[in-house]
């Protein structure tokens, strides 16, 4: 498809999907969409739209079935694909339709992080292959679970070129895969320890399985949910070669005051300073059990 065929067809959607599920969302009910059974997370802090001289950004997210970079005749669009576009003034979030094509609408003028959560078993395609702007792969791995380009949107400029492939990845042979949250809770026979420490402070397998079991707007119950898995995770066999500082560091803020702010139950706000520091650790290691980092998930691997 031709850059001009692409923009006319973007163009003919455009109020269809204004009006349609392509409108900007909270990050937290969009995590849902593509990351089952992962614990709750905190929304970023949302940005405003502009009132007049807005820009808009978007294309498509497809599954680059061939790895060459380039969107060929029949390639997929993947769905339900989450998309954010960051600034200094805060984020906005979106998910592809059922094509694979995402817009936002309204953006103040200025630079931003357009990022895609790599699906679970995929990898970016490689970027800017092919001489069409439009049918290349604009998104890298940022090392965090995301595919990422920078866009500096102009006051009123309209930009579909911004493009996401993705690869199937190709784990070697016996390889361990990453668990869940869920995967955990729901397998307590898969369990490699009967004891764990957390923070400094030692749980019976029983009693991590309870406190993970918990529900609640205190982020210690919201990082031992993605700390824990984690820790499972390594001491299973998995690759830790992205993600054990992040542990260590997660554990630190498991600990006790004045070092950190736990134990787990002790109530940190969401909006506090605390989940401020530790909310970027928690998205992380959910990441990571979500097999999107250095291990591929076990899904995948079956």
């Amino acid at each position: 498809m031709s850059r001009e065929e692409r923009s006319a067809e973007v163009e003919e959607r455009s109020e269809q999907l204004l009006r349609g599920p392509l409108q900007h969302v909270r990050a937290a009910a969009l995590a849902a969409v593509l990351v089952p059974l992962a614990s709750v997370a905190a929304a970023p802090a949302m940005a405003q739209t502009c009132a007049s001289g807005g820009a808009t950004v978007g294309d498509f997210v497809w599954h680059d079935a061939n790895g060459n970079g380039v969107q060929d005749a029949g390639e997929p669009g993947i769905s339900s694909a989450v998309v954010s576009a960051v600034s200094a003034d805060g984020t906005h979030v979106t998910y592809t339709d059922e094509m694979g094509y995402y817009l936002f609408y309204g953006l103040c003028p200025g630079e931003y992080r357009i990022e895609v959560q790599i699906p679970p078993g995929m990898q970016p395609s490689p970027v800017s292959q092919g001489g069409d702007p439009a049918l290349d792969s604009n998104g890298a791995p940022d090392g965090a679970g995301h595919s990422v380009a920078r866009v500096q949107a102009e006051a009123w400029s309209y930009d579909d070129s911004i493009d996401f492939g993705f690869v199937e990845s190709a784990p070697p042979g016996g390889e361990v895969g990453t668990g869940t949250p869920g995967y955990w809770m729901n397998h307590p026979e898969a369990w490699p320890v009967e004891e764990i420490t957390v923070g400094g402070k030692t749980y019976s397998k029983s009693e991590a399985l309870a406190w993970l079991w918990k529900k609640g707007a205190d982020r210690t119950l919201t990082m031992f949910s993605s700390l824990v898995p984690a820790m499972l995770n390594v001491l299973a066999g998995t690759d830790a070669s992205c993600v054990q500082a992040t542990i260590d560091a997660a554990n630190a803020w498991m600990s006790a005051p004045p070092v950190g702010y736990g134990p787990v139950g002790s109530r940190v706000h969401p909006a506090s300073y605390a989940w401020k520091v530790g909310e970027p650790l928690h998205r992380t290691l959910d990441n990571y059990n979500n097999g999107m980092l250095c291990a591929p998930s076990r899904d995948a691997l079956e």
